[in-house]
């Protein structure tokens, strides 16, 4: 389908603008068209006509405005949101945009042609620069890779732009312009007045940023992120003397930093982590719930025989995660996904204290945990991976794999021995479970009922005991059939 044909088909004068176009201009991809058109009664009619010819849906984002949005139900899948000029006419609709970058416009005509990427369906379209309309500078801007405002009011106007400047910033490797940055500094409380499911989306692709974390910590010091999270506030003066400058937040913001490692790596480290690919997390849901682990550290900590403890951070946590989440509008799933790792993120290291993992406490553990195993593992592994640095990580990357080495008495938490024995461990618990394809939990041998009809017992708590019994015979690769079940059950009886 000639894309280009179809629009100025419709619409005679019809501006391509936007995302869409800044990304024309950089050679990205994209999926996402925003267009523009001088108002006109027949503005309505005719993007249902337009729907109509390019077999999309219809239906209004912004009736005040006349926002209309068009998805295409064959390839390629595009979206196509369109709206006339806001303020009346071009000029007064790009200075009426958030970014210089995204006040750009290109007047469409049947020669501009759109190409797809027959894998990915992505989108790509060849503008000359000479036939851009550039009233703020963009395109200046577009060449420098900064993020500049269009006018100082933007971030007043919609403050969701706060967090879209980082957003933006992060997802084209650009820099924000000091002056962004301090009114950002300046409005940075706003934030709590913007639409909370905008603050969520804003927030969530910025972590698809392989560096999420440092535009997390660049966000903090112009206190946009305690904005966000008024609950991380506490983080900065919490337990200085235990994790240094900055106390807890400088270890959350690490652990935020191993996970972008660990995404960014997978391979490297968990070469197997294909076979178990579907168990694995969004990466920037994995980041949140890291941002989020260690939320309830400052209200927990105490002094316990001269010692300072969090005892309860990990329960706590998880409902202050959970209200955060509520708050943000995330869907139930993910809130049970991060209030789950985040309430049991501790069990890992507990099972990693013990001399010997036996295959009875892997069992137990991977029960318990069920489908958050993975997800578990790849929190604790992250929370641990931050004790060290990250060339001493790279370092190790080829002991990860061995056999747990023996744990000495005494070290200190951020002790580089203890570490690797600890991330031994995790590295054997994710193992095991892809080796026992604990993935597809296996259909038991044998349920209560078979139970109680071959023993002959009454209901009670004696048959879970034998069912568990059974499950980890069979877990030990001891008992691989029914008939070999029921005989060990027998023997039981």
């Amino acid at each position: 389908m000639d894309l280009s044909a179809e629009i100025t088909g419709v619409f005679k004068e019809v501006y391509l603008v936007g995302g869409a176009l800044r990304d024309a201009l950089l050679k990205r991809p994209f999926n996402d068209i925003d267009l523009a058109v001088p108002p006109s009664p027949d503005f309505e009619a005719g993007t249902r006509r337009l729907a109509r010819r390019l077999d999309a849906s219809c239906f209004p984002l912004d009736e005040e405005n006349q926002v209309y949005r068009l998805a295409r139900r064959k390839a390629p899948f595009c979206r196509l949101d369109i709206m006339p000029f806001a303020g009346g006419t071009l000029a007064a609709d790009l200075a009426r945009r958030d970014f210089t970058i995204n006040a750009l416009a290109y007047k469409l005509t049947p020669a501009a042609v759109f190409t797809a990427d027959k894998r990915t369906g992505d989108l790509r379209l060849r503008a000359g620069r000479t036939k851009v309309t550039d009233l703020c500078g963009g395109l200046k801007d577009l060449a420098a890779k900064k993020v500049r405002p269009v006018s100082p009011g933007i971030f007043t106007d919609d403050p969701v732009r706060l967090l879209r400047a980082f957003r933006m910033a992060a997802a084209l490797e650009f820099d924000i312009t000091p002056d962004a940055l301090k009114a950002v500094k300046r409005h940075a409380a706003l934030i709590a007045s913007t639409a909370q499911e905008r603050v969520r989306e804003e927030l969530l692709r910025l972590f698809e940023s392989p560096v999420s974390h440092k535009w997390l910590a660049l966000m903090h010091k112009y206190g946009l992120l305690t904005a966000v999270f008024p609950d991380l506030a506490e983080q900065e003066s919490c337990a200085v003397n235990y994790y240094g400058k900055g106390g807890v937040l400088t270890h959350t913001l690490r652990v935020v930093e191993r996970m972008d490692h660990l995404f960014g790596n997978l391979p490297a480290y968990l070469p197997e982590y294909k076979k178990i690919a579907d168990l694995v997390p969004a990466p920037r849901l994995m980041k949140f719930a890291a941002l989020l682990h260690d939320i309830a550290k400052p209200p927990k900590a105490a002094m316990v025989n001269g010692r300072l403890r969090f005892f309860g951070h990990e329960e706590y946590g998880a409902l202050m995660a959970e209200k955060v989440m509520e708050g943000l509008r995330f869907p139930r799933e993910d809130i049970r996904l991060v209030s789950k790792i985040i309430g049991t993120h501790l069990r890992p290291g507990n099972l990693a204290a013990n001399e010997i993992i036996s295959d009875r406490a892997m069992f137990r553990f991977f029960r318990t945990m069920g489908e958050y195993t993975v997800p578990l593992l790849l929190l604790s592994w992250a929370d641990h991976a931050s004790y060290i640095s990250p060339a001493r990580l790279r370092g190790m990357r080829g002991k990860l794999r061995d056999a747990p080495a023996p744990l000495t008495p005494g070290l200190p938490y951020n002790s580089p021995k203890k570490t690797l024995r600890y991330m031994q461990v995790l590295n054997q618990l994710f193992s095991v479970y892809i080796r026992k394809n604990m993935k597809s939990r296996a259909a038991r041998l044998l349920d209560g009922n078979d139970v109680i009809k071959t023993l002959k017992l009454a209901e009670g708590p004696r048959v879970g005991e034998l069912l568990e019994k059974i499950q980890l015979l069979q877990f030990e690769g001891k008992i691989k059939t029914r008939d070999q079940a029921l005989k060990a059950l027998k023997g039981m009886g």
